[in-house]
């Protein structure tokens, strides 16, 4: 099948040969110019469908089509992963891009404002890469994306002419000044013309090092336009191929969403910080009761379902592999913010220990969490006999093969977007997930799941309702026309007075984790899409047009279409508080505040000199 080959090149250096995605089918061999997105994985195969549905066409020819299909049997609410709404027609001639090449390389693009940072892998490559036809070394992309114009005019080769957003799952930083990246110049040294197009194979490139590149100022870009795209959920997929008994929930002969494990709070920090290494362990972990009162059971209680009572996961020996990022990942970042939330909370300090009887206070507390580096927590846990034998995987597809679904994977976790387990992924042989315990069901006594449970987990599966009702806590913000890129970030919506919860009084930490509306998913987070306030329309007139025309109708009141595709992932559209105010501010041809083109001097190009190139 096409799309199995694509899948693999998702979870290898060429996630962006997948993802970089700018071939036509003949509905839109017209397409005038096209929108040039790269970063997050975890939005990646979203993005590459809403582009889909906006144009009313897929992308890519034979053997290297993207392998998504309009079809009448399109489903959101079951889901159909593959499919789009076959009402989707065409809305715009202009063709999204997307490179799917990390949250961590996504940004590093946009500060630098170059598409050449758009790299897979991490920010300290070899001194030479050596890209062939068939030697496509990790950490960087082949010389060509397989999704490039059928004609190779339109569009051009990889690296993508230009940057018209950035996308990451964590934050930009708070202030301009911390808006710093380190940004390669890759240059080549072989194969003629290959100095402006890596097209051209073989070639070498040759990474002089990396220099400092700055946002610069509001003087040449205008101000930093961080919106979150959508609510999206961080699943935990685990491989139980070979846990014996199976207390697995199951409908119709299938795990169902979230059915894999129910996990609570206390299970997840226990795993995250080494406490317990394996699936058959009777070690005691610390957990707080519905007073907030610390209690202890074995690490198994919660493994109940089905008619049975709490039983280890497995008889045999099945270490607990922990699958994390390598790379830089707005993923490890949303989960390193729920880590930081909870788990401090769940073993505080007393006297004589004030890092918590089981350390997690030093483990998750510090202060280099949260981050889009997960070897901070390895580097906080300081015990390489176990961290030594977690695995290290790029992009959110490396992590869906590293967890599995064989026997040989057998006890491995990670953390993925629920777009890359069961049943919202694509690739047939994805993970299923596990269902969390949140808070509400902790501060309501729910810390056991219910045994009679037979076709629905007690505790809360990663679906796109669960996200919403996330979101929707009312100790979050409400967004306001006075908002700039830093008032976005959902992460930083924090208890900035007292509260208590469940017996447990929260101040500072992050709201959404800690969420305590029911039936809300607690590790729930965004991708966010981030654009400069003045562009350049030097080379393309109708950039601006184009860009805002798109965010218009992604953005727009009533986009059933977007819906649908954004939950056929396992996601939620934003509420309709946020995109209000985004439609207002930024996409009105009106508003002082609105994305604008370079030399006209209004909106946001108002006492702009330069504009992003």
């Amino acid at each position: 099948m096409k799309m199995q080959s694509s899948k693999h090149l998702l979870g290898t250096v060429s996630v962006l040969a997948m993802l970089a995605s700018s071939a036509v089918t003949p509905a839109n061999a017209a397409a005038s110019n096209g929108l040039y997105f790269g970063g997050s994985t975890l939005a990646s195969e979203a993005f590459r469908q809403i582009f889909n549905c906006y144009t009313g066409a897929t992308v890519g020819t034979g053997a290297w089509t993207d392998g998504f299909q309009f079809s009448s049997s399109f489903n959101s609410a079951t889901p159909t992963p593959g499919l789009l709404p076959t009402t989707c027609t065409v809305t715009s001639t202009v063709q999204g891009m997307y490179a799917g090449v990390g949250s961590g390389n996504g940004v590093r693009g946009y500060i630098a404002n170059d598409p050449k940072q758009w790299y897979g892998g991490t920010i300290n490559p070899p001194t030479t890469i050596n890209l062939t036809a068939t030697n496509q070394q990790p950490g960087f992309p082949s010389a060509q994306p397989p999704y490039v114009d059928t004609l190779n005019t339109t569009f051009g080769a990889y690296p993508y002419p230009r940057v018209d957003a950035g996308l990451s799952d964590s934050p930009l930083p708070a202030t301009l000044a911390a808006m710093t990246t380190a940004a390669l110049t890759l240059t080549a040294t072989t194969a003629a013309g290959a100095t402006t197009n890596w097209v051209s194979l073989p070639v070498t490139l040759t990474a002089s090092g990396s220099a400092t590149a700055n946002y610069t100022t509001t003087s040449t870009y205008g101000a930093p336009i961080q919106l979150p795209a959508f609510s999206v959920n961080v699943a935990i997929p685990v491989n139980v191929s070979t846990f014996s008994p199976n207390s697995q929930i199951t409908s119709g002969g299938s795990i169902v969403p979230g059915g894999a494990v129910q996990l609570s709070s206390a299970q997840l920090c226990a795993i995250f910080s080494g406490l317990v290494t394996n699936w058959n362990s009777t070690t005691t972990i610390p957990y707080l009761d519905q007073t907030g009162t610390q209690q202890t059971a074995p690490f198994y209680y919660t493994n109940v379902g089905n008619g049975l009572g709490a039983a280890q996961y497995t008889t045999s020996n099945v270490p607990i592999t922990v699958v994390y990022r390598s790379d830089g990942s707005g993923t490890s970042f949303i989960l390193t913010n729920y880590l930081k939330a909870v788990c401090p909370l769940i073993d505080p300090p007393t006297t004589g220990h004030p890092n918590g009887s089981y350390g997690y206070t030093a483990i998750f507390g510090a202060s280099n969490l949260p981050s889009t580096s997960f070897s901070n927590l390895i580097t906080n846990i300081n015990n390489s006999a176990i961290t030594g034998t977690w695995v290290g995987a790029s992009g959110s597809g490396g992590v869906q093969s590293a967890v599995g679904v064989t026997s040989t994977q057998g006890g491995r976790i990670g953390y993925v977007s629920a777009d890359f387990v069961k049943p919202y992924a694509i690739n047939t042989q994805a993970p299923y997930s596990a269902s969390l315990q949140n808070e509400q069901l902790r501060a309501a006594g729910t810390n056991i799941p219910t045994t009679t449970t037979t076709t629905s987990p007690t505790f809360i599966a990663p679906t796109p309702a669960a996200a919403g009702l996330a979101w929707g806590d009312t100790r979050l913000q409400t967004p306001a026309a006075t908002w700039t890129w830093n008032d976005y970030n959902i992460y930083n919506n924090t208890f900035t007075t007292p509260v208590v919860q469940g017996g447990v009084t929260l101040s500072g930490q992050s709201v959404l984790p800690l969420t305590n509306v029911t039936g809300a998913y607690p590790l729930s987070g965004t991708t966010f899409l981030d654009l400069y306030s003045c562009y350049s329309v030097a080379v393309d007139s109708g950039r601006v047009t184009n860009l805002r025309a798109f965010l218009s109708w992604y953005f727009g009141a009533s986009n059933a279409l977007a819906t649908a595709v954004i939950q056929n992932n396992g996601f939620n559209p934003l509420p309709a508080s946020y995109t209000t105010v985004i439609r207002n501010k930024y996409l009105s041809a009106t508003n002082a505040g609105r994305i604008a083109a370079a030399g006209t001097g209004v909106g946001g190009c108002t006492g702009v000199t330069g504009g992003a190139l």
